[in-house]
């Protein structure tokens, strides 16, 4: 049942992981740099979180939830699973801001989610083309 909505829950999830993605990375860039760093420079920790946000968590789903449906599907996954691991490397304690750790979870819980429905998919196109079972 899942593999027939694939294309419709590509779309509306992965529009979900881009704007909850595009929340955090807002309310990181609006948000003071982490003070108390001592081995690292705090304005860039932020601006390279918010740039691997914007890529990974932005850009590259919006990529992948916007092309054909059934085409690179393992590449999609891969595209999701990274998208969600940027979302969640964004809950680092010291970047994380009150709405924005909300908005990441449901971002990596989206993300993931989608990432393994992708892998379903493409278990299921394989299991099509060679449906001879060898058990």
């Amino acid at each position: 049942m899942t593999t027939q909505l694939y294309s419709l829950l590509l779309r509306i999830v992965g529009l979900m992981v881009a704007a909850f993605s595009g929340i955090s990375l807002g309310l990181i860039w609006a948000s003071p740099s982490p003070v108390g760093l001592n081995n690292i420079d705090p304005h860039a920790l932020k601006t390279t979180t918010v740039t691997l946000l914007l890529v990974l968590g932005v850009a590259a789903p919006l990529i992948a939830a916007f092309s054909p449906a059934r085409k690179w599907l393992p590449l999609k996954a891969a595209v999701f699973a990274v998208a969600g691991f940027a979302n969640a490397a964004a809950l680092s304690p010291v970047i994380v801001v009150p709405f924005q750790g909300t908005t990441s979870v449901v971002a990596v819980v989206c993300a993931l989610g989608l990432a393994v429905l992708t892998i379903v998919a493409f278990m299921d196109s394989v299991q099509k083309k060679s449906p001879q079972s060898k058990f």
